[in-house]
């Protein structure tokens, strides 16, 4: 158990301290923070309601969790890859530590390394709506139920495929492809075209969005009632099937790898 924590430690300290992981985040955490609480043209902003303090905390969680889960995907995709090309992998699979608890310790440094800014975005966002008396401090557990329903999942799905994917193909090439992927497979709306937004594979948080926090999108999707909670619980069931299928792939993949050398 000290070697799985060992390496998630490593893994998470590694992808932390790059420095373009911290200024691709700073400077889309910047948009975000100014357009969110930049006071209106006219100067007045709007006092957030007792009634409206679950819905607002699902909408500002799922603004964030249109460009997070994207970028956590980007940066993540070259994790696993890096051991391959720098050789760290054979290293590795030369002490007792089991493939499984490799993946999985890799996986957990990689996922919580991409979640923390997001979580630092959303706790300085509710504690500067308090500080700007745009809403009371209970809007900031709101915030955090939000941000483990919506993020989490998108996050623990993308890094999943982005750790695998590009041992298959060339990472640039990923990259290329996932982007097109969260667009089109998540936030196109089926009224335009043909896509799996509108289905259980969606991982942008739109099931836990209108489920649990009442928040719809008419432009994007069909909410004559929205989704229910039944339904948004599958949905994080069918994510949390997903990623457990391409960690086991992933598994698979890397045992024959070693077969074959």
């Amino acid at each position: 158990m000290s070697q799985f924590f060992g390496v998630t430690r490593h893994e998470f300290t590694m992808s932390i301290r790059r420095p373009g992981f911290w200024i691709a985040y700073a400077l889309l955490s910047l948009f975000y923070f100014v357009s969110i609480l930049t006071p209106s043209m006219d100067g007045t902003s709007d006092m957030i309601l007792p009634d409206q303090i679950v819905p607002m905390a699902g909408h500002i969680v799922f603004l964030f969790n249109i460009f997070f889960p994207l970028l956590a995907g980007i940066l993540s995709a070259d994790r696993m890859q890096r051991d391959f090309r720098n050789g760290v992998h054979e290293l590795q699979r030369s002490t007792p530590f089991s493939l499984p608890m490799y993946i999985l310790a890799k996986y957990l440094g990689v996922l919580v390394s991409v979640l923390i800014p997001m979580f630092l975005l959303v706790s300085a966002t509710g504690v500067a709506l308090v500080m700007k008396h745009l809403a009371t401090p209970d809007i900031l557990f709101p915030l955090l139920l939000a941000f483990l329903s919506i993020a989490v999942p998108s996050h623990a799905f993308v890094v999943a495929f982005s750790l695998a994917c590009p041992l298959v193909m060339p990472l640039r090439v990923y990259q290329v492809l996932f982007t097109g992927y969260w667009f089109w497979g998540n936030l196109l709306s089926p009224k335009a075209f043909p896509t799996i937004s509108d289905t259980v594979l969606n991982a942008a948080g739109q099931y836990p969005l209108q489920a649990f926090f009442g928040v719809y999108n008419d432009s994007t999707h069909k909410v004559t009632q929205g989704f229910t909670v039944p339904e948004a619980i599958t949905n994080l069931i069918v994510l949390t099937a997903c990623i457990a299928a391409v960690l086991f792939v992933l598994d698979r993949y890397l045992h024959w790898l070693e077969r074959r050398a």
